[in-house]
């Protein structure tokens, strides 16, 4: 008899263990659930917050210090093999422009 001992891509439990996986390393990091939507996570205050948005298994970064960015994005390269895309310029359908200090939809 074989067992496996995780989820492959493509099977029906591979999204559930994936999201499990995150869920748990970054409430490790100390990162907490938003309270109305599950996909969203917090931490720190003022310009050291982090927040992260989940969508399948794309997880979107933003906060109000750079530095604090990448040392998140190091630690999540411990346990994850990631890619960095850059700055968001197109998620869930939507392009979106970033000009100094604000983020917008782009009107088509």
């Amino acid at each position: 008899m074989l067992r496996l001992h995780k989820a492959l891509y493509g099977l029906r439990q591979a999204p559930r263990a994936w999201n499990q996986k995150l869920d748990t390393k970054l409430l490790r990091l100390g990162f907490k659930h938003c309270v109305d939507e599950h996909g969203i996570y917090t931490r720190g205050q003022g310009t050291g917050r982090l927040i992260i948005g989940v969508y399948v298994d794309d997880p979107i970064i933003t906060g109000g210090d750079a530095n604090v960015v990448t040392k998140f994005k190091q630690q999540m390269l411990s346990t994850f093999k990631m890619s960095d895309l850059g700055l968001l310029s197109y998620y869930l359908g939507l392009e979106l422009l970033t000009p100094a200090e604000s983020i917008r939809l782009k009107d088509t």
